[in-house]
C-alpha cells in the first residue's frame, strides 16, 4: 500500500505518528511537507525516520494565518505515484493534490484535526469546498469526538470515518517515584498570545491567593507577543502571585516542568484539541479547561480528572480551590488522568491512518467491480442463536454495509433446551431461521445452510467445534471466501492442552479471513500460525449508550420507591446480573454473600438473570431473606437494578457483562478463576473494577473494603464510568465493516 500524506509542516506530536506507519512493512509511506518550518512555530522536532519531501516553500501570510501554495506537490505526487493520497488541510496545496486524486481516480482521505466548535465562524465558501471535498473523500480521519460531530454536520456515513488521536509519548512524562512535592500551584504551558488567554491565568492565581491568604505560585512555559504585559501584571502583585516565566522548552524538559506542578489550567479561547492538555495528563495532573478546548469532555471530564468551566475567573477560582486544598480529591483526580490519556498512544494514531486507508483502497474496487458485474456482493452471516444483546448490532451492521453497496443476510438458528432456559433468543423481521438439529444430551449441533452460501461472496461462521456443520465447509462444501468470527480458543477449557483444542488450533489456519473478538483473541490466532494482516479486531461490545442514558434518568427517589416495593432494607448491595449457569459460579457468589453479611449486617443481594442455575439462587432466598432474586430483566428494568447496586458481583465467568458495569458506573468485583471471555481485558483491576485471587476470603474480604470505603468506591464508580465510551456498538460496526470490506477484495 503505497500512501502520499500531505501537510502543512512536521509537528512533534505527528513525527511519531509517521514513524509507526512508516515501520510497517506493507506500507511505503511518503510526507510532503508545503514547509520544513512554519515562521511562527519553535518547535524540536524528533528525528525524522520515514520517508519525507519537502515542497519548494510559498506561504502567504492572511489574518495570523500561513496559507500554503505550492504547486509542485503536483510533481511530487507524479513521482511517488500513490495508491491513496491523505490530505492534513485545505490549503491551496493540498486542493491541488485533491484535484490529482480525482484526475487519476485514487482514493482521497480527508484528515482534520478540526471539530464542529473550530470551524463554526468559516465563510459560506469555505464551507462549500468542504462539503465537496468530504462528500468526494472515500474515507475521512477526525481527532477526536468533535471532528466526528463536524463530519456528522456534512451528513458523511459513519462507516467511512476513522479516528487518529492526538497524543504524546505518555511513558516520557511518567513520574517517577519519590519526586518531591509539587513547587507550583499552577502550571500554563502554551504560546503567550490572545487567544489562549493567559491573562485569565493571573486572574485566577490573584484570586486563589485572596482566598488563601498566601501567594499563589505559577509557572508559565512559553513564549509570545504577551510576555511582556504577563511580566509587568505579575510584578504588580508581588505579595499575591509568584510567577516563573521559563520561556520556550524543549520537548525533553516538559516532563520535568509538569511534574514541578499541582494543577494545570487550559482557559483556551480557541483550540480543535489542545496537545499540552495530553502532555499535562499523562503527568498526572488535574486540568480544568474551557468548553473551547477540544480536549473538553473528552480527554477532561467534568468531575472526573477536571473541570469545564465557562471563563468566570470566580468559578476557576472555587474549582482550583477545591483541588488544591482537598489532597483526596487532587488524588483522585490524577489518577483518573493517568487512565483517561492511556488510549491516546503514537501506535493507536497510526492505525487510525492505516485503517482508513485500506477502507479507501478496499472500498473503491468493490464499487466499481459491482458497476460492472451490476451485482451487490452479498455477505452471509451464520448464528447458531440470536442473543438479544447482539439485536442493534445486527440492524446497524446491515444498514452500514447497504450503505456501502453490499447485501447482508442473516441466517439464525435456536440454542439448545438448557439455553433457552436463559430467555434471552430474539429475532428479527429481516433475518432468516434456519433449522438446527441437536445430538441427543450434548451441544453438538448440525445446522445446514448449504443452499444459502451457493451465491454468497463471503461466509462468516462462529468459530466453535460444536458446530458440525463448519467443518462440512472447510474441507467440501466451501463457498467463495470464508471467515471465523470468535475468542480464537475456548477460554472455559479445562483441558486447552486437550484434543478439542488442538482441533480447534488446527482449524484457526482454514479460512479467508479472521474476526477476533478482541486483541487478545487476535493474539491467540497469530500464534497459531494465522496471518494478522488478514485478521480485525472487533473489539466486541453492545449497546452501551442507551443503558448509560437509561441509568442516569433513574433518580434518588426511583431508588427509594423500588428499595420498598422490593422489600430491600437499607444497606449496601451487591448485584449479580447475567445468565445463571455453571461456569458462572453461582455458589460461590452465594457463599461469598453470606460472608460478606456476616461483616456487614445490613449488606444485601440482588440476582438478575435466568439459566439452568436459577433453582440455586431461589432456594437461597427462602433460607436468607436479603437475598432477592428477581429474573431476567431489560431495558428500564435493568437500569434500575443497576442503579440500586453500590458493586456488581460476578466471582466466576465475566464476558460482555463487563460493558454493564461500564455504562452504569457500578465497579464489578471478580476472581482470577480461569473461566473469563476475551472481554475481561477491557477490566483493568483497581482502575474500573477488581479482580482478586481465586479464593473466597480474599473476595469476600476486597468486598467489604470496597463496600466500607467511600473513596475508594468512588474512584472505581468514575473508573467504570469512563470506560463506557471506548466500547460501543458503533466502534464495533465500523470494525467488522471494514474487515468484511477489505476480504471482499483480498
Amino acid at each position: 500500500m503505497r500512501i502520499a500524506l500531505v501537510t502543512n509542516t512536521l509537528a512533534p506530536y505527528r513525527n511519531p505518528v509517521f514513524s509507526e506507519i512508516a515501520k510497517n512493512e506493507a506500507i511505503q509511506f511518503l510526507v510532503i511537507c508545503c514547509s520544513e518550518r512554519e515562521p511562527n512555530r519553535h518547535w524540536d522536532l524528533p528525528p525524522i525516520d520515514f520517508d519525507c519531501h519537502f515542497l519548494q516553500q510559498r506561504i502567504i501570510q492572511l489574518h495570523g494565518r500561513y496559507i500554503h501554495n505550492n504547486p509542485d506537490v503536483i510533481d511530487a505526487l507524479a513521482e511517488f505515484r500513490p495508491e491513496v493520497i491523505v490530505n492534513d488541510g485545505l490549503n491551496p496545496t493540498h486542493l491541488y493534490a485533491f484535484i490529482y486524486a480525482r484526475f487519476k481516480r485514487i482514493p482521497h482521505v480527508y484528515m482534520t484535526d478540526g471539530t464542529h466548535v473550530s470551524e463554526q465562524s468559516l465563510t459560506v465558501l469555505h464551507q462549500i469546498v468542504r462539503h465537496y471535498v468530504f462528500k468526494k473523500s472515500t474515507a475521512c480521519i477526525a481527532a477526536s469526538q468533535g471532528g466526528f460531530d463536524l463530519f456528522a454536520r456534512y451528513q458523511l456515513p459513519q462507516a467511512q470515518l476513522f479516528k487518529s488521536c492526538l497524543c504524546v509519548d505518555n511513558q516520557a512524562y511518567t513520574k517517577p517515584e519519590g519526586q518531591e512535592n509539587a513547587k507550583f500551584d499552577l502550571m500554563f504551558c502554551g504560546r503567550l498570545e490572545p487567544v489562549k488567554n493567559p491573562f485569565f491565568v493571573i486572574e485566577v492565581a490573584i484570586r486563589i491567593a485572596k482566598t488563601r491568604n498566601r501567594p499563589t505560585s505559577l509557572l508559565m512555559v512559553g513564549n509570545g507577543s504577551l510576555e511582556a504585559q504577563l511580566r509587568n501584571i505579575a510584578d504588580l502583585f508581588p505579595h499575591l502571585i509568584d510567577v516563573t516565566f521559563f520561556g520556550h522548552a524543549q520537548q525533553s524538559q516538559l516532563p520535568h516542568l509538569y511534574h514541578s506542578a499541582s494543577l494545570f489550567l487550559f482557559p483556551t479561547l480557541w483550540d480543535p484539541w489542545g496537545v499540552v492538555v495530553n502532555e499535562a495528563c499523562a503527568s498526572g495532573l488535574p486540568v480544568i479547561a474551557s468548553p473551547f478546548a477540544g480536549v473538553a469532555h473528552e480527554l477532561v471530564c467534568e468531575n472526573l480528572n477536571g473541570y469545564i468551566c465557562e471563563l468566570d475567573p470566580v468559578l476557576w477560582t472555587e474549582r482550583a480551590l477545591g483541588l488544591l486544598t482537598q489532597p483526596s480529591l487532587h488524588q483522585s483526580f490524577a489518577k483518573q488522568s493517568l487512565q483517561l490519556v492511556a488510549p491516546y498512544t503514537f501506535k493507536s494514531a497510526s492505525e487510525g491512518v492505516i485503517n482508513a486507508c485500506k477502507f479507501a483502497i478496499q472500498n473503491e474496487p468493490v464499487a466499481s467491480k459491482n458497476m460492472a458485474a451490476k451485482r451487490r456482493p452479498k455477505v452471509l452471516i451464520v448464528e447458531r442463536q440470536l442473543l438479544q444483546y447482539r439485536a442493534d448490532f445486527y440492524n446497524h451492521l446491515r444498514e452500514t454495509l447497504n450503505q456501502a453497496g453490499v447485501d447482508l443476510q442473516l441466517l439464525t438458528g435456536k440454542g439448545t433446551p438448557d439455553e433457552a432456559k436463559k430467555k434471552n433468543e430474539v429475532t428479527l423481521d429481516w433475518s432468516q431461521e434456519i433449522p438446527t438439529y441437536y445430538l441427543p444430551g450434548t451441544s453438538l449441533c448440525w445446522q445446514p445452510f448449504g443452499t444459502y452460501a451457493n451465491d454468497a461472496d463471503l461466509v462468516i461462521v462462529m468459530h466453535e467445534n460444536k458446530i458440525l456443520y463448519n467443518l462440512w465447509l472447510l474441507s467440501f462444501g466451501r463457498p467463495k471466501r470464508l471467515a471465523f468470527w470468535g475468542h480464537g480458543r475456548n477460554m472455559q477449557s479445562d483441558k486447552p492442552n486437550g484434543f478439542k483444542e488442538g482441533f480447534k488450533r488446527w482449524t484457526v489456519n482454514k479460512v479467508d479471513w479472521w474476526f477476533a473478538y478482541t486483541q487478545s483473541s487476535a493474539e491467540l490466532v497469530s500464534e497459531a500460525g494465522f496471518p494478522m494482516q488478514r485478521t480485525t479486531v472487533v473489539e466486541n461490545a453492545v449497546d452501551t449508550e442507551s443503558l448509560t442514558s437509561l441509568c442516569r434518568l433513574i433518580s434518588s427517589a426511583d431508588i427509594q420507591k423500588k428499595r420498598l416495593e422490593m422489600h430491600v432494607d437499607d444497606g449496601q448491595i451487591g448485584l449479580y446480573l447475567g445468565s445463571l449457569y455453571k461456569e458462572k459460579r453461582i455458589d460461590f457468589l452465594i457463599d461469598s454473600a453470606i460472608k460478606i453479611r456476616q461483616q456487614m449486617p445490613q449488606f444485601q443481594l440482588l440476582v438478575a438473570g435466568a439459566g439452568p442455575e436459577q433453582d440455586r439462587v431461589e432456594a437461597a432466598t427462602k433460607i436468607y431473606p436479603w437475598i432477592h432474586y428477581v429474573g431476567p430483566v431489560q431495558d428500564q428494568d435493568k437500569a434500575m437494578v443497576l442503579a440500586l447496586a453500590d458493586v456488581i458481583l460476578n466471582p466466576g465467568l465475566v464476558g460482555l457483562g463487563v460493558l454493564d458495569s461500564f455504562a452504569s458506573g457500578k465497579p464489578m468485583l471478580t476472581t482470577d478463576c480461569g473461566l473469563h471471555s476475551p472481554e475481561i481485558s477491557y477490566l483493568i483491576s483497581g482502575v474500573n473494577g477488581l479482580i482478586t485471587e481465586n479464593d473466597i476470603e480474599v473476595y469476600v474480604n476486597a468486598a467489604v473494603s470496597i463496600l466500607r470505603d467511600p473513596d475508594l468506591l468512588s474512584d472505581l464508580s468514575r473508573g467504570a464510568s469512563s470506560s463506557a465510551s471506548n466500547y460501543t456498538i458503533a466502534n464495533m460496526v465500523n470494525r467488522i465493516h471494514g474487515g468484511i470490506i477489505a476480504c471482499l477484495n483480498s
